[in-house]
C-alpha cells in the first residue's frame, strides 16, 4: 500500500516538474525571442497581462541583469528547462546527473534571488514574467531535489 501511495506521489512530483518547466520554457522561449527581435513584445502569443510593454518588461532585456556571460538569461533558461525535462522524462538515474540537476536547479534560485532584487531595489521594474519565471525555478528546485537528491 504504502509503495503505491509514493509512487503516485512520485508521478504526480514528476508531472509537476513537467509542467512547471514547460511553462517556464514558454516564458523563457518568449523573452529569447523578443530580446533577439525575432518577435515582437506585444504579440498575441501571451495573454495581454503578460506581454512585455515598452516601458516595464521589455526594458528589463536591455539591462545588464539580463545577461550572464554574455548570454541572455532567457536563452539559459530555455537550456535549463529542456534538461529537466530529459532528465525527469529520460528516467535518467545516474548520480552525477542527478547531482548536476539539482546544482543548476538551486543555482537558478540563487540567480533569481539576485535578479529580484535588482528588478525592486536597482532597476525599478515589476516585471511580472520575470517574477513567474524565478517562481518556476524555486518550485522546480525543491522538486527536483525531492525527486533526485
Amino acid at each position: 500500500m504504502w509503495f503505491a501511495f509514493w509512487e503516485t506521489m512520485i508521478n504526480a512530483a514528476i508531472f509537476a516538474s513537467v509542467i512547471l518547466s514547460a511553462l517556464g520554457l514558454y516564458i523563457a522561449s518568449y523573452f529569447t525571442l523578443v530580446y533577439y527581435g525575432l518577435l515582437e513584445a506585444n504579440t498575441r502569443l501571451v495573454p495581454r497581462v503578460c506581454q512585455l510593454e515598452e516601458r516595464s518588461c521589455k526594458t528589463v532585456l536591455s539591462t545588464r541583469y539580463a545577461r550572464i556571460f554574455g548570454v541572455p538569461n532567457s536563452l539559459l533558461g530555455v537550456l535549463y528547462y529542456l534538461f529537466v525535462v530529459i532528465v525527469l522524462m529520460g528516467g535518467f538515474t545516474d548520480a552525477s546527473i542527478s547531482l548536476a540537476l539539482i546544482a543548476v536547479a538551486w543555482f537558478t534560485v540563487a540567480a533569481g534571488i539576485g535578479l529580484t532584487y535588482a528588478l525592486f531595489f536597482i532597476i525599478r521594474i515589476p516585471c511580472p514574467l520575470c517574477l513567474t519565471g524565478h517562481t518556476i525555478n524555486l518550485a522546480l528546485a525543491i522538486l527536483v531535489t525531492i525527486l533526485l537528491g
